[in-house]
């Protein structure tokens, strides 16, 4: 054992264990400060930050019928079902509403929800209730069989008298919580609203004893492979070990782009330990180790920088301004016992010597000029008093520490807490206590890690001597945003990137400052503003980069303009100091990408100001405290990749902040009919390109008056038949004046009666449109309208869609008819029908069509089959036929199209030779392993995995520890000219140490023509089933570096490669294992090796020896 992990070990197993802490800045990093002590090794392991790949309106999606109609079914049309291919389960569906628990958006009682003999909706009977929903959603989430459990920490209720619950379900796994995966299940008004999961998944990773390794043993390991400097020792323990299973990507998928295989194939999971500690006080280190590589695979900084009575002198904002004088609420005085000033500032004075030392009942100050105390014996008034200057400087009066910087750190930092609390009184990390550390001697940020705020006393850059900056202890904005990442990871953890974090520090600043520039005084220097902006001398300004503003708008379209927020101008995907991490989601350095989502919220607080004056301000509290629980990312990639402002970046994940608002809004448990809000946050968030979907109805007002809404908004009817919408007119703020309902659009040859006329809020009128044979048919659009006085007129959208008759008879036009050789998952399309709302598609494997393989009902005039329904080579038939509201019109012809063979296989009327053939039971035949180097394990094996096609014995190569290249050779074989298909077949197992888009230790396939003297690498187009996983990393000895190859785990499987390039030729095939020195795995197996070939068979061959007597 080295010196240096001797001691990290003592202090491993001496220190106790802390709970694991961020830490976060408003400006990117600067260069290390001089004596940091930085880890050599670099592990980023971006597969865990794994996405969900999601298909909108997945409540339209045939593929997913059976999984979805059951519910719709049961619970109606209005909800929209978004569905994560990754695990092939429901993410989100939404909509309007199950009742759950008694409330404002139903009828129970709470005679109806008595449960486990309680009758108060208190958490354990809500979840218990919310938890036998969700199992009783099979097809939707399939959650059978997997364990779990309630997250109490991200669990809450919100809103006066618990209008809304969020509540959440971690998975675990052997006893092992999955990171970041769960069911979840939000609440409004006693009704379920939305529901579903996130990257929920079956867990195959092998959960025992000699998996985990001991604690003590993987930090040694852990410690050996990061190589810090000699003599660099663990300060602090923030966490001493904990086991925790990741979701990762699969080998073969790409961060930020859809799902490329199979659905419900999206995810793996690694068995990590988590170390997180400091070895100095620059950094909080967080350390990923696989169990199964033995490997360090991701580390990174968690460090994210910023940019009687108690009273004394503070700055409001920041000091830019005269200082005013405050009392301090909640600090703690020593007047004959512990006591604590109330939100006044104000105690009880006993008489005697009173003590203040601003280590409060919610914050310490620690300010590095000296400590803070401050007493009195004669009236018990602590006044801190108040001075110019700035860092060190203090009124000559308690002390050295007694500077501005904690004065007004202590008042603004205990305000926002006090509001926090007042919003989330279950909160537990609102009742801790933080210390703030001041006046550090740094300058040009600020930072929140392990638990901690530290505030840089003014100066120059270190990095650029001619910014200045001022002390981030005294500008308010500072500390709100740092806060702000505090709160972030106490309201059930923060987003798995930074840029999403970093909107949540600026929207807790403007919330309290109302002012869009972050930190206005953070810069000193002269005409020093942050970047691209017109006049904040603070860190960002939203104002410039909103609706509002003069720059081109934040968003993921313009996020490189060069004239905005120009974030390609830093390194992307951004590492901050070459070695962590710190990127929003779109890869971007995370405080330049937060613009997109704080902006959003910028402008929907103008928004909301804007329709409802003061008390807007209010809304946006309420809308923003109350999602901060069930939010994550506020926004995500849908596709495109990382850096990239092309890619397709949307709000519709369950835990993206546009979707979380709606559901905080809601106000009757049904989203279906919009919120009172709903437009307005559709509006902010489709402003800077992170809503979802169409534009939902607001369903308040700021100004008195009414609002109209209707049920159904969609019709469709036969010509000669009627269609009825329940027009209702809400009043707003107390409205009670009679309605006049309007109707026109009405098509012609149809007519429209309301059955009352005006209607007096809050009433209903049904609208009926009366059609005739002759009534013009199509879609049409009505607009009803409304109109009152003392209102503003009102107007509503509705469709009426009128058939004439029964639709005609598709025609079919692909597959072809008597269409060959054609693909598993085929593109079926039909030329559309006039008047045809729908069709019904039919699929089966013969004429008669009974027991059709597929009869679904479909809208538009195309079906993509999903792989796994049809066979190779087998012959198929398929028609269609359209319908509309009056009835279903006459089918289709029938088609009939044929599939391809599978990869490898003679087709009809050809028969197969095999030219070669090998299943290692007798042993090694002609194969030899002539050329390997280092260790060759290459030899027959009776204990391979079940599965292969021969059984019994097969050949295995061992992935070893150590560097080598270990070679299987076939003997030589000629190829036949003209035979078509030509293949080579082999059936492959293999368990090669791999990680995410690159081989550790790693196959391939090479081919020799010229008797072994030189070597090819066959690759595609030749692979013509299963081609190579990822390139071989170069860095750990591997003899194929740079050279793509199969790794990773895969079951036993025929391998197909076409041979027709070599045709005529004799050839040899060279199968190579290479392993570099480090991690090794279970190894290669290969078995039932063949070159085949396909001849034609002759007709009436059994006359081709002449026995006929020729005519």
């Amino acid at each position: 054992m080295s010196k240096r992990f001797r001691q990290a070990a003592t202090c491993l197993l001496l220190s106790s264990v802390l709970v694991p802490a961020l830490s976060f800045a408003v400006l990117p990093g600067d260069p290390p400060p001089p004596g940091q002590r930085l880890p050599a090794l670099r592990a980023v392991h971006d597969g865990l930050e794994v996405a969900t790949s999601l298909k909108l309106d997945a409540e339209r999606d045939f593929s997913l019928s059976a999984r979805t109609q059951p519910f719709l079914q049961r619970h109606g049309s209005a909800w929209q079902i978004r569905w994560d291919e990754r695990n092939d389960r429901a993410a989100l569906v939404q909509g309007s509403g199950i009742p759950l628990l008694p409330g404002r958006g139903n009828r129970l009682t709470a005679g109806d929800v008595v449960l486990a003999g309680s009758m108060e909706q208190d958490l354990p009977v809500v979840a218990d209730r919310a938890r036998r929903f969700l199992d009783s959603m099979p097809e939707l989430l399939a959650l059978d069989g997997l364990d779990l459990r309630l997250d109490r920490e991200r669990s809450t209720a919100y809103g006066e008298g618990h209008t809304h619950w969020l509540l959440e379900f971690q998975q675990f796994h052997d006893g092992i919580p999955v990171d970041g995966a769960y069911a979840f299940v939000r609440i409004a008004h006693g009704n379920i609203i939305q529901f579903g999961s996130e990257r929920i998944a079956d867990v195959s990773v092998p959960v025992t004893k000699s998996s985990k390794g001991t604690r003590e043993a993987v930090f040694a390991d852990a410690w050996r492979q990061l190589d810090f400097p000699d003599g660099t020792q663990v300060s602090e323990w923030l966490e001493e070990g904990e086991l925790r299973i990741y979701p990762t990507l699969p080998a073969g998928e790409s961060l930020a782009q859809p799902l490329r295989g199979l659905r419900g194939n999206g995810y793996d999971h690694v068995l990590a330990w988590r170390f997180v500690f400091r070895v100095d006080e620059h950094a909080v280190w967080q350390v990923l180790y696989d169990t199964g590589s033995g490997r360090v695979i991701d580390l990174r900084d968690l460090t994210l920088h910023v940019d009687a009575v108690v009273k004394g002198h503070v700055y409001p904002t920041t000091n830019l301004e005269p200082s005013i004088e405050v009392t301090f609420p909640f600090a703690a005085v020593n007047n004959n016992g512990a006591k604590v000033t109330d939100i006044d500032g104000i105690y009880d004075y006993s008489g005697g010597t009173a003590t203040v030392t601003l280590d409060g009942k919610y914050f310490r100050m620690a300010d590095t000029c000296g400590s803070i105390s401050l007493s009195n014996s004669s009236n018990g008034i602590l006044d801190l008093g108040g001075n110019t200057g700035t860092n060190c400087a203090t009124p000559g009066s308690g002390g050295a520490g007694n500077t501005n910087a904690s004065r007004t750190g202590f008042y603004h930092l205990t305000l926002i807490n006090t509001k926090a609390r007042s919003i989330l009184p279950a909160n537990s990390w609102l009742q801790t206590k933080v210390t703030a550390n001041m006046n550090v001697n740094q300058t040009c940020n600020a930072s929140w890690g392990g638990g901690q705020a530290r505030f840089f006393k003014s100066g120059a850059s270190a990095s650029q001597p001619t910014t200045t900056c001022g002390n981030t202890g005294e500008i308010a904005a500072v500390f709100l945003h740092e806060w702000g990442h505090g709160m972030d990871q106490n309201t059930g953890g923060a987003a798995n990137e930074n840029g999403s974090g970093e909107a949540v520090g600026d929207t807790f600043a403007f919330l309290e400052t109302r002012d869009s520039c972050i930190g206005p005084g953070f810069f000193t220097n002269p005409g020093g503003i942050c970047y691209n902006c017109t006049s904040c001398t603070g860190v960002r300004d939203l104002a410039d980069f909103s609706l509002e503003g003069t720059r081109p708008i934040a968003s993921p379209a313009n996020v490189t303009a060069d004239a905005g927020l120009n974030c390609d101008r830093l390194a992307c995907p951004y590492l901050q100091n070459g070695i962590s991490p710190y990127r929003g989601p779109m890869g971007y350095e995370g405080h330049c990408e937060s613009y997109i989502a704080s902006t959003a919220n910028w402008d929907l607080k103008n928004a909301l100001v804007s329709e409802f004056g003061e008390a807007g301000w209010q809304r946006m509290d309420n809308i923003w405290y109350g999602s901060l629980v069930p939010s994550k990312s506020a926004y995500r990639v849908a596709s495109g990749g990382q850096c990239n402002a092309s890619a397709a970046v949307d709000g519709c994940n369950s835990n993206n902040w546009y979707t979380v608002y709606l559901a905080i809004d809601d106000d009757n448990g049904n989203l279906a009919d919009g919120t009172p809000n709903a437009c307005r946050i559709w509006d902010a968030f489709n402003a800077h390109g992170i809503a979802c979907g169409a534009r939902p109805a607001c369903t308040e007002s700021g100004k008195s008056g009414f609002s109209l809404q209707a049920k159904p908004r969609e019709a469709a009817i036969c010509a000669g038949e009627s269609a009825d919408y329940t027009i209702s007119a809400t009043g707003v703020n107390g409205f009670s004046s009679p309605v006049t309902l309007a109707a026109s659009g009405v098509p012609a040859g149809a007519s429209a009666a309301f059955s009352a006329n005006p209607v007096i809020p809050d009433g209903d009128s049904v609208l009926t449109v009366t059609t005739g044979t002759g009534s013009a048919t199509g879609t049409h659009t009505l607009m009803v309208e409304g109109e009152a006085a003392g209102s503003e007129d009102q107007t509503l959208e509705l469709h009426l869609t009128i058939a004439p008759a029964s639709p005609g008879s598709p025609t079919l036009l692909s597959p072809e008819n008597q269409a060959t050789g054609q693909p598993l998952a085929p593109l079926f399309s039909w030329q559309a029908v006039g008047a045809a709302e729908g069709y019904r598609f039919e699929l089966a494997d013969n004429a008669a069509f009974s027991s059709p393989l597929v009869d679904i009902f479909v809208t538009s005039s195309s079906l993509a089959l999903d792989a796994g329904v049809l066979d190779f080579d087998r012959d198929y038939y398929w028609r269609v036929s359209a319908s509309n509201s009056c009835g279903t019109g006459a089918e289709s012809s029938v088609y009939t199209f044929r599939t391809g063979v599978q990869p490898g296989a003679c087709g009809s009327g050809q028969l197969a030779v095999d030219l070669m053939r090998e299943d290692f039971s007798a042993g090694m035949g002609a194969f030899s392993t002539v050329g390997s180097t280092g260790s060759s394990t290459w030899a027959i094996t009776a204990a391979a995995p079940a599965g292969s096609p021969s059984g019994g014995n097969a050949v295995l190569a061992v992935d070893l520890h150590t560097a080598s290249d270990q070679r299987l050779m076939s003997p030589p074989v000629t190829l036949p000219p003209g035979s078509a298909p030509l293949t080579l077949q082999f059936w492959n197992h293999q368990a090669l140490e791999a990680g995410i888009d690159t081989c550790y230790d790693a196959g391939i396939l090479e081919i020799s023509s010229d008797g072994g003297g030189t070597w090819t690498l066959i690759d595609e187009p030749e692979i013509i089933h299963r081609a190579y996983d990822d390139p071989v990393a170069g860095n750990f000895g591997n003899a194929l570096a740079g050279q793509p190859a199969w790794c990773g785990d895969r079951d036993w499987e025929n391998y197909v490669v076409d041979l027709a390039a070599f045709a005529g030729q004799t050839v040899q095939f060279r199968w190579r294992l290479g392993t570099d020195n480090s991690v090794g795995a279970e190894g290669w197996h290969l078995d039932d090796i063949r070159i085949q070939a396909c001849t034609t068979l002759e007709k009436d061959r059994i006359f081709a020896d002449g026995f006929e007597v020729p005519r």
